[in-house]
């Protein structure tokens, strides 16, 4: 509806079309001067806010220093050296429940996403992203039932395959590259988490409500057939606090404890649905932990019993989560006030139940004797961290540690905070630094160590709710090199937060209010104005002027109290006056410069419902604000404000020092109330409560009406620019983008972008621009999102945003750029001076990545010490601190076992060494004393000496666990197979008289006792071990094998029967070297031929065939690792074969040149092929 201008807006009119109007400094320029690079420049992303309580869990760090953790639907990536927010991920519509970052990296192609991460949420999405990007890879779903756990299947994290575990009962294996499912598993009873066995990749458990459920036969290509077997926990003998308490309660109740298919009666059982956590223990095979309130439960799987329980001393909150740390026996407790609490396995220091993880004895040979029936596992607590202290609504969502180091802890809460911890000693004897727990608790580490988890850093978030944002004024010519982008945001609390949008951090915090902030206005880049008020028709209005570079805050208008409050606070375009509205009262103008009261309006004047400043002038306004102060001391500037009141009349008034000047009145149009105002060039808009948009062109005369057709509005704000006639219009569900048109044509604006809530979206607090083309956005969980120009996105790609200090992550790079460090780093011999600081581009690292890999380098953090390491100590620093998992595993195993020839061979002239290796054949030793054996995580690659210490050390705690004959026959099979007899007779003899075994067991007895060594009785019971073997009775041929000392016969027939795990656990445990190696050989080529190619190379290693190991590596063109395999041996002394020799370092070299690195391949050739010519590889 077009309508003239009322004759009496006249002033009004000729004032916008006196022709061109310089206008206030900050919008003149704005437009023009955007388009210049800016020095701060502002791109779309999302500033962390609060977490929902359903995103439980939802956090996980990866090796490469990056935290992942979800707050309502978005997911932040963060990186944890610096603290800061490097990516946000935004595509779930419901609640992200699980996150699991991609493992793996094709180094060998450099098109791979740098950086992966999956993540699912409460509707069924599994979600696979780029993380630079940012964008969706891949999204699936299986039915909209939620997502409760998400794991990677042990030893197809490669091929990215993933179990995810949906409410109530669903587990489906999901293809992530090709985002299809391989297979979906509908049990029959309800599941609430499970837990792949990290030993033994076809094992799961389940966490059931009133049990524990494993499936014992998970492949990936296969459905399991059954459902599993339900195991349930109960204690036959009731227990009573009064008789029964402290440690001596415990005892029994371990004792006790049992774990049994069988259902218990209603009394007996420990309640399951108390059971917080289900997960196995990393460190330790066959073990799983339950975690309860006061109680973290450890379950042998191999017996079924309990052997071991940690309580929570009274004074503690509750636990809420365990973690279990790979590289040490270390436990992480959560509680609910967000202590954390560390335990360490204490050490039992009987000689029998030694653990491989005590520093070597004195004495090479082992000591079986007497035991104690204390003998269960302890852990002992060491160190606690402070309570975190929070709102009564904010609860601790989780803990989540550095997987490299083990030693770094991540906190989330769900007020969106991280809180860093770290481990370390309390004390430290010397300067060293542990960079991982394998470093900080070493077997030699006393007893009575302390520890303490120290608070290293915060990625902090506001204080309170956000209740409104205002953008400073825009960048222009004139202050284009003062003008950092800040965002004021005030909060219930009475906070105000000064954000810098372009590195999106809190530049400042300020305390200023005792009640909730409601409104904020902006002097100049640095200065604003704050106003506060409690809930109330009457209260005390609170306003606040505050530089907020030095933060000196002014209070003024301290003379009111018991008022109504303050609607609105409008500072002029040339911060020469402010005008101050109360609710149903009169407006006061005041003057900025000295805070003194111009002028308050009548009791009589309508009620001020709208309020905007004129942005236009007279060339004799602009010029007096150039020209000397008067007399009186002010100067003499007049600017212009526009005023709509309850009944809809536009009023205009001129303002300067000596007041207002009474304007004059416009009158309504209807009878539409006017809720806000926006003035710009010649458009004046104005929004009623009925969500139409009122045009008045002041230079055509023309007025226009532009319904929206989205409900009330809320208020209109410009975009900054001189010529951006970009309009926001906010309401209720959401927010549009039009642009006014400035024309004759019939439509005066032009809709650009909308933005609508859905269902589950947190709601909207407030909106601004935050520059000419992207607005911000305030969200009731906290976030706030700079939006792109369709309103569709607030992320950016990695590289676009800027950060307070250089983000320190290998995940940045591409692949083989990473690669190519490594090997710089790790091998220097072809340099005349090392150089461990920077890269050049005669190095063969691309220009463009040059400036950035050295600043890289620089935060690394390789240590003073590391040019004095070997090759192998220097591959294994740099695996742990780029959070290479797989070059972690290999180069501990091979540092350890190097360092273990080297030694040997110091030694092989030695008599005492001659006399241990004919101790060698009856039995392990301990050849090496000084040297740490590797940890209870590595399982079979252990020594054998360490292994099996480990196998009689869990073989006592099972006899002391015994429960009923079924297990008690356990015990005694693995005694007999370990050459323990004595102790086995003991056991066989103890079955009672009324026991239908009774006679059968005696009879073994004897035949255990009184076995003979004669060729004849070797005969007869190797016979029957054969025929035992081949009727299905497998272990009890074994054992009689064992018996007379044929135990590489039992591993054989182990072996043709695929039980490889049993022939690898029994030929470590009781083969000596010799016999050991060929079954260890054997168990190498079956991983070859099941595609496992890695870990057949460890076994290798553990067995110190290293010319093997380097086979393997060179035959599956891994020549990086053959490389440095290589030249490694040649550091310790190993002799290589010289044809594989030559043939490895020339695949290298090659290798070197096709990927374009000439230079390193020229020197490094020169070098290689003088050592050759020496015949002195060294």
């Amino acid at each position: 509806m077009e309508k003239e201008v009322d004759k009496g807006d006249e002033s009004l009119v000729d004032t916008a079309s006196s022709g061109p109007q310089p206008s206030v400094d900050s919008a003149e320029d704005a437009e023009s001067s955007l388009k210049n690079v800016s020095h701060h420049p502002i791109v779309p992303r999302t500033v962390n806010g609060t977490a929902s309580l359903q995103n439980k869990g939802a956090v996980q760090w990866n090796g490469q220093g990056l935290l992942a953790y979800a707050a309502n639907c978005t997911v932040f990536v963060v990186d944890t050296k610096t603290v800061q927010v490097v990516q946000t991920l935004e595509f779930h519509k419901s609640v992200v429940k699980k996150i699991l970052w991609v493992p793996y990296v094709d180094v060998r192609n450099d098109s791979s996403p740098l950086i992966q991460l999956i993540t699912s949420d409460a509707s069924g999405h599994v979600v696979h992203w780029d993380i630079s990007l940012p964008t969706v890879l891949g999204a699936m779903q299986d039915g909209n039932k939620p997502v409760i756990g998400l794991e990677w299947v042990p030893g197809c994290e490669n091929d990215l395959i993933a179990a995810a575990l949906h409410s109530p009962y669903f587990l489906i294996i999901w293809d992530v590259k090709k985002q299809t499912k391989i297979w979906k598993k509908n049990f029959t009873d309800s599941l609430l988490s499970f837990s792949f066995d990290p030993f033994d990749r076809t094992k799961i458990a389940f966490l059931c409500p009133d049990c524990v459920l494993f499936i014992d036969d998970f492949q990936v290509g296969k459905i399991p057939a059954s459902n599993g077997r339900k195991f349930y926990i109960s204690h036959p003998e009731p227990l009573t606090d009064d008789v029964i308490k402290g440690r001596d309660r415990l005892k029994k109740l371990m004792k006790g404890l049992v774990v049994g298919e069988t259902k218990p009666k209603s009394d007996e059982a420990m309640t399951i649905s108390e059971c917080l956590q289900l997960s196995y223990h990393k460190s330790m095979r066959h073990h799983l932990l339950l975690l309860y309130p006061r109680d973290i439960l450890l379950i042998d799987l191999q017996i079924n019993q309990m052997i071991g329980i940690i309580p929570v001393e009274r004074t503690m909150p509750p636990l809420i989560q365990v973690y279990s740390a790979r590289q040490r026996d270390v436990l992480y407790c959560l509680h609910e006030s967000g202590s954390v609490s560390v335990k360490i396995r204490k050490k039992n220091h009987q000689a029998l139940s030694k653990s491989p993880m005590d520093a070597a004895a004195e004495s090479p040979k082992l000591d079986f004797g007497s035991y104690s029936t204390e003998m269960f596992v302890c852990y002992e607590n060491k160190c606690q961290s402070e309570i975190v202290r929070q709102m009564k609504s904010n609860k601790v969502l989780g803990i989540s540690v550095n997987p490299s180091s083990e030693k770094h802890i991540a906190l989330f809460l769900s007020s969106g905070k991280i809180i860093f911890l770290e481990l370390e000693q309390a004390s430290p004897r010397n300067n060293n630094i542990s960079r991982t727990i394998t470093e900080l608790i070493t077997p030699k580490t006393p007893d009575n160590s302390n520890f303490r988890l120290l608070s290293m850093a915060v990625l902090s978030n506001i204080n309170g709710n956000i209740t409104i944002i205002k953008m400073c004024p825009p960048r222009t010519n004139k202050n284009k090199d003062d003008h950092i982008p800040f965002l004021a945001v005030g909060t219930t609390t009475g906070y105000v937060y000064i954000y810098n949008l372009s590195i999106g951090t809190v530049h400042k915090e300020f305390a200023l209010h005792n009640y909730p902030v409601r409104g904020l206005a902006w002097t100049d880049l640095t200065s604003l104005i704050t106003y506060a008020y409690s809930d109330g028709r009457k209260v005390k209005n609170e306003l606040f002027l505050t530089d907020i570079c030095t933060g000196y805050s002014i209070p003024f208008r301290t003379d009111k109290s018991n008022e109504n409050p303050i609607n609105l606070v409008r500072v002029s375009p040339l911060s020469k006056y402010f005008v101050i509205a109360i609710n149903s009262g009169p407006f006061e103008l005041w003057d900025l410069s000295t805070l003194t009261l111009l002028r308050t309006m009548t009791k009589k004047f309508p009620t001020v419902v709208a309020l905007e400043w004129s942005p236009i002038y007279s060339s004799k306004s602009v010029q007096a604000k150039k020209e000397v102060e008067t007399n009186s001391g002010l100067p003499q500037v007049k600017e212009h404000l526009v005023i709509s009141d309850n009944e809809s009349q536009l009023y205009h008034f001129a303002v300067n020092a000596d007041g207002i000047k009474d304007g004059i009145k416009i009158p309504a149009v209807n009878s539409m109330p006017i809720i806000s105002i926006a003035f710009k060039s010649n458009q004046l808009v104005r929004a009623d409560i009925e969500g139409v948009l009122r045009i008045w062109d002041l230079k055509t005369r023309q007025a226009k009406n532009v319904p929206m057709n989205r409900g009330p509005i809320r208020y209109i704000r410009f975009a900054p620019g001189k010529f951006n006639m970009k309009l926001l219009v906010f309401f209720s569900d959401g927010f549009e983008i039009i642009k006014i048109i400035d024309d004759k044509s019939a439509n005066p604006s032009q809709k650009v972008a909308s933005f609508k809530l859905s269902k589950d979206s947190p709601k909207i607090i407030d909106v601004d621009w935050a520059n000419s083309e992207f607005p911000v956005v305030a969200m009731e969980d906290g976030s706030i999102r700079i939006l792109d120009t369709y309103l569709i996105s607030s992320a950016s790609q990695t590289w676009a945003y800027r950060h307070k200090d250089e983000i320190c992550s290998p995940t940045l790079f591409p692949p083989k750029i990473i690669k190519s460090m490594q090997f710089l780093l790790c091998l220097q011999q072809w340099k005349d001076q090392p150089n461990y600081e920077s890269f050049n581009f005669y190095e063969g690292i691309s220009s463009e990545y040059i400036p950035r890999i050295n600043t890289f380098l620089s935060l690394l953090d390789i240590g003073s010490d590391f040019p004095n390491l070997n090759i192998a100590e220097k591959c294994l620093r740099l695996a742990r601190l780029l959070g290479d998992r797989q070059e972690i595993d290999l180069w501990a195993v091979a540092l350890h076992y190097l360092q273990v020839y080297a030694a040997r061979k110091l030694s092989e002239n030695k008599q005492e060494m001659n006399k241990n290796e004919e101790m060698a054949n009856v039995k392990n030793i301990n050849e090496i004393n000084n040297i740490e054996p590797l940890d209870t995580c590595f399982d079979y690659l252990m020594d054998s000496y360490s292994y099996q210490l480990r196998q009689l050390e869990r073989v006592s705690l099972h006899e002391w666990k015994r429960g009923d004959y079924r297990y008690t026959q356990k015990v005694v099979e693995k005694l007999i197979l370990l050459g323990e007899t004595d102790r086995a007779v003991q056991l066989l003899l103890e079955t009672d008289i009324d026991n239908p075994n009774y006679y059968s067991d005696a009879m073994k007895a004897c035949l255990v006792a009184t076995i003979q060594q004669t060729g004849a009785a070797q005969s007869t019971i190797k016979l029957v071990a054969t025929n035992l073997i081949a009727n299905g009775k497998v272990w009890e041929g074994v054992q009689l094998l064992c018996l007379i000392g044929k135990g590489l016969i039992g591993c054989k027939y182990l072996v043709s029967y695929g039980m490889w795990d049993s022939a690898v656990w029994l030929a470590k445990s009781i083969l000596p070297p010799a016999e050991t190696l060929e079954i260890m050989s054997k168990f190498s080529e079956h991983l070859l031929t099941q595609g496992d190619s890695f870990s057949a190379v460890l076994v290798q290693l553990s067995q110190m065939q290293f010319e093997l190991a380097i086979q393997i590596s060179y035959n599956q063109r891994r020549m990086p690792q053959a490389f440095l395999l290589l030249m490694s041996c040649i550091h310790f002394g190993v002799k290589i074969n010289k044809d594989l020799r030559i043939a490895v370092q020339k695949a290298f070299i090659d290798n070197l040149k096709l990927i374009g690195y000439r230079e390193v391949e020229k020197e490094l050739g020169e070098k290689l092929l003088k050592c050759d010519d020496e015949d002195n590889p060294r």
